[in-house]
């Protein structure tokens, strides 16, 4: 059934605007706009699709720079003491040595001062490996952060009971005042460590 042209319109015209109601004629028919599926068409970033970004993922926190500082210089000082306790096991070894009827208790302090490095000297590492992943570890690398710090505190505490169990004045103001140090570092760091910020830093999308 076809409809008459409206006045003043040239029937023969295949632009000319279809009668109301009918379909068009000339230009094809658009299909209307469908709906996006999927992510949010916002900004985002791998990890985070449609999401924002969250804080503090760019560049490392502070109390987590503080963190690796901590450790680093904990790392450090074990390492120095296992160092100077096998200088000071070995020279006890050949002073033994030159006393008749000891080389038995020579080779022993020896290897007394070998156990001890290796001991100190693993405590270092559990410190210093750690805090070198900072930039590009993960989960783990704090967990093991926060367990080397908590080992940490653990020779102070010792100290400390060796202080109150002390019936002289063989620990004076000087060491007390070490353990207290040595006790606070370990404790920030293992706050620092739990902060939430560490643990977006430590959670976060890697590219």
């Amino acid at each position: 059934m076809s409809y008459p042209p409206p006045p003043g319109q040239d029937p023969n015209n295949p632009y000319a605007a279809p009668p109301q109601g009918q379909p068009g004629y000339g230009y094809p028919q658009q299909a209307p706009p469908q709906p996006m599926y999927g992510y949010p068409q916002q900004g985002g970033i791998p990890g985070y699709p449609g999401g924002p970004m969250p804080p503090n993922v760019a560049r490392m926190p502070g109390a987590v720079i503080t963190a690796r500082v901590l450790l680093f210089v904990a790392g450090s000082l074990w390492a120095l003491a296992g160092v100077i306790g096998l200088i000071g096991f070995l020279a006890a070894a050949d002073g033994l040595n030159e006393v008749p009827g000891l080389d038995g208790a020579s080779g022993g302090a020896a290897g007394v001062g070998v156990i001890f490095f290796l001991i100190l000297g693993g405590l270092a590492a559990l410190h210093i490996v750690p805090a070198s992943m900072f930039g590009k570890g993960a989960a783990g690398t704090r967990i093991t952060a926060i367990i080397a710090a908590s080992l940490n505190s653990l020779v102070p505490l010792l100290g400390f009971l060796g202080v109150a169990s002390s019936s002289n004045d063989v620990y004076g103001p000087g060491a007390m005042l070490l353990y207290v140090l040595w006790l606070a570092t370990a404790i920030l760091t293992i706050i620092f460590c739990s902060l939430s910020a560490a643990g977006q830093w430590f959670n976060r999308p890697r590219f």
